[in-house]
Formats: C-alpha cells, sequence, structure tokens
C-alpha cells in the first residue's frame, strides 16, 4: 500500500487512547513504547509482563501509567487455542514493543469502553501523514490483539500483516490460512518504533 490507501483503508483520523494522566508526558516526550519506557525508568521488563493492573512508571521526564492487560490474561485458560508460536508471556512482551492505534470510529468506542479504568483520551493523527513517517514500521491486524475475551480470534506473528504489503496480502491473510470465509478490514495499526515528540505534534490533528 501506498499512503492514499493506507488513508482510505483505515480513514483518514487514527487513535492512539491513552489515560489524560499521561498526556503532559507524551507532549513533553512523544509516545513511547512500554519496553522503552521501562529501560529509561530502570524497570525490569518481566515486571510488565501479563500486568492485571495499570504500572506507573516515573523518571526524570517521564510519568506515565501503562494500561493493564487484563483482557490478554483472561485468555490464560486457552492460550494454547488461539496463540500460535507464543505463550501468554511472549506474547505479552510483543505487545509491550508496540504502539497501537485505531480507526477513528473504533478507537472512540475502545476509550468509552474504559471509562470504568480511569479518564482517557483519545488522540487523534492525520493517518496518511502517519504512514509517511513511518511507514516500514507499521503493521495492520484485523483483531484486537491485546484482547483474549470470550473465544478468542487465533494469531501469531502471522497476524500482523505489513502496511507497505498489498491489500490483498491483508484482506486474505486469515482466509488462506481457512480461519475465516470473508475478506478481512483493519481493527487495529501497530507501531514498531517511538514517535518523538516533534513528529506527534505534526501529526496531530
Amino acid at each position: 500500500m501506498v499512503a492514499q490507501e493506507f488513508s482510505r483503508r483505515v480513514g483518514d483520523h487514527l487513535i492512539h487512547v491513552t489515560l489524560a494522566e499521561n498526556i503532559p508526558s507524551i507532549e513533553e516526550n512523544g509516545l513511547i513504547r512500554p519496553v522503552k519506557m521501562a529501560a529509561i525508568c530502570s524497570v525490569p521488563t518481566k515486571s510488565l509482563l501479563l500486568r492485571t493492573e495499570a504500572l506507573k512508571l516515573r523518571s526524570a521526564g517521564i510519568s506515565a501509567r501503562l494500561n493493564s492487560q487484563a483482557w490478554l490474561v483472561a485468555g490464560r485458560n486457552q492460550a494454547s487455542n488461539f496463540l500460535d508460536g507464543h505463550s501468554l508471556e511472549t506474547w505479552s512482551a510483543q505487545l509491550d514493543d508496540r504502539l497501537f492505534f485505531w480507526p477513528k470510529q473504533k478507537g472512540e468506542a475502545f476509550a468509552r469502553s474504559l471509562s470504568n479504568r480511569g479518564d482517557h483520551v483519545a488522540l487523534q493523527l492525520d493517518s496518511r501523514l502517519f504512514y509517511d513517517a513511518f511507514s516500514a514500521q507499521i503493521d495492520l491486524a484485523p483483531i484486537n490483539t491485546g484482547s483474549a475475551m470470550r473465544r478468542a480470534a487465533r494469531r501469531g506473528d502471522w497476524i500482523y500483516v505489513p502496511a507497505q504489503a498489498s491489500w490483498d496480502t491483508f484482506a486474505d491473510n486469515r482466509i488462506k490460512r481457512g480461519l475465516t470465509k470473508t475478506r478481512d478490514s483493519v481493527t487495529e495499526v501497530s507501531l514498531k518504533t517511538d514517535i518523538p515528540r516533534d513528529i506527534l505534534a505534526s501529526l496531530r490533528l
């Protein structure tokens, strides 16, 4: 995909959902992946795994609270049924090495679903500019890869399709694996790098 098709498939806006208390640190430091934030704060990355409560991280210039992974932990008893090539712990770890975004309507709905977990903010980013800045590090997924509630959808590293791949590669990914009968649409956009403060400012709407 190129920027124009990416924007058409995910919409003009991407949403990043975060706790309102994180906004000052984000505006000062940009968006930082949990594993990188833990390293900056001298917190062992193992302490992030399968956290069932929000986790506060603090260091010079950084004060942020990570959302829990309770929705993933909910699938503990069915992990072997929905994970390919991963344990629940290794899946948790790879989630923390990404930043996550949503198409606008899904992102706003996700933010509302977190209302009982504190005040959340939905940061809006220009999707075409986002693609221009990070195309080689963007992956698309047809599911919320951090949730294993109820009957969790099958997933492995293959669930993440690079945004630079063709639309057909993404849309038919699960059909070719015999997991679905209909073509997929984008539910989740993830980024395998951090977004520096100045670039984030240029992407925000």
